[in-house]
């Protein structure tokens, strides 16, 4: 059996031969056996389907660890843990606690590492990057998982890791508001406009009722619950989330009308969930503005919210390109990295597509942080 075949078997068991979107989403990014982010399958770089900030050069870890440094070490947390979620191959934690190991020994000598990753391929690939730290390891699969059993001080982080939840797609019709649907019509996967589900509901009735009539929006329905597990994991420190997403004003513009969901398969954007069913990534731009406020009524005052060019700037990024007399743009590492810190701080690319918030909890407010 495949994933299209158990998609298809869970639409007929239904009395409206149909499923909401945000159940598809789940079982192509999760199913335990076919899900995109379950499988063994590369997914970030030249063998994968899209590039990370992190993936472009190893300068973008070493800046993050310079903030977590500058964080722990104003927050008062001698011993700290940082918290990685959804690290994917571990490569992005590896380069920070090289860096972190050079620029704050004394740091990296009481430091605990957590990774919390779903998928158990890439747990197993994570351990591998890390075996050659010399620091206390911990690995949970959820989030939920790791909030029950630790609290911690110190630093949670996450790149690119709420852009992947599953969303409901909503559209404003004249009579009010329909939901997104998936059915099978011919073979193949389609969607359907019909009844809003009674978990997102609230959520619309909520809303700006301005909103245009043809207006689509993604609702991601898991990031109150997120924001409860991450509060309820941290004693004291931060979180810093990175993503491509924005404020509510921002993503409900005229402009994005049609939505932000987009696919990746193999470097090649497109905006159709329905084609190669667990073989390509999903996502949605992330609701900066729902995530700040669940936070804050979970306990994490929002610190910080800006672009990513300007986190990056204000840790330090441009201290740390290199003067060289290189000529082979190919060979010249210097030439790499100094290519790599253009690349994360392009406002036309990475700089400002990704958005960077920091939340803080039990931290006194005048604590004074580089970025801030």
């Amino acid at each position: 059996m495949d994933l299209n075949t158990l998609i298809r078997e869970e639409i007929q068991k239904q009395p409206e031969k149909a499923i909401p979107f945000s159940r598809y989403m789940e079982l192509a990014l999760y199913h335990p056996s076919f899900g995109y982010y379950m499988s063994d399958k590369p997914k970030v770089g030249k063998e994968g389907d899209f590039y990370t900030s992190a993936s472009v050069h190893p300068v973008f870890a070493e800046t993050l660890a310079d903030a977590v440094i500058d964080m722990c070490r104003a927050g008062n947390m001698p011993a700290p843990t940082l918290v990685e979620i959804g690290g994917g191959t571990g490569a992005q934690c590896r380069h920070m606690l090289d860096r972190i190991r050079d620029a704050a020994p004394e740091l990296y000598e009481t430091l605990t590492v957590m990774m919390i990753e779903a998928s158990p391929y890439h747990r197993e690939v994570q351990r591998e990057a890390l075996q050659e730290h010399e620091v206390s390891k911990q690995w949970f699969s959820s989030l939920e998982e790791a909030a029950e059993q630790v609290r911690i001080e110190g630093v949670i982080l996450s790149n690119e890791w709420l852009d992947a939840f599953p969303v409901h797609i909503a559209e404003k019709a004249k009579g009010g508001w329909q939901e997104v649907w998936v059915t099978e019509r011919g073979g193949e996967f389609v969607e359907v406009c019909r009844k809003v589900t009674p978990e997102l509901a609230p959520y619309l009735e909520a809303l700006d009722r301005k909103l245009p009539v043809g207006m689509r929006i993604e609702v991601n329905l898991e990031l109150e619950k997120a924001a409860q597990d991450v509060s309820r994991l941290l004693k004291k420190g931060f979180v810093v989330t990175i993503d491509y997403g924005d404020l509510k004003e921002e993503l409900y513009h005229q402009s994005r009308k049609q939505g932000t969901l987009m696919c990746y398969y193999r470097h090649v954007a497109h905006d159709n969930p329905f084609i190669h069913t667990g073989e390509q990534d999903i996502t949605a731009h992330v609701n900066f503005s729902d995530w700040s406020t669940y936070g804050v009524q979970a306990g994490l005052r929002e610190w910080a919210y800006m672009r990513q060019d300007r986190f990056l700037m204000r840790n330090g990024l441009l201290e740390k390109a290199v003067s060289h007399m290189d000529t082979d743009p190919f060979r010249s590492p210097a030439m790499k990295r100094n290519r790599a810190i253009q690349q994360l701080i392009d406002p036309a690319g990475l700089g400002g597509k990704f958005r960077v918030m920091v939340q803080a909890k039990e931290i006194d407010e005048q604590t004074i942080l580089r970025f801030r």
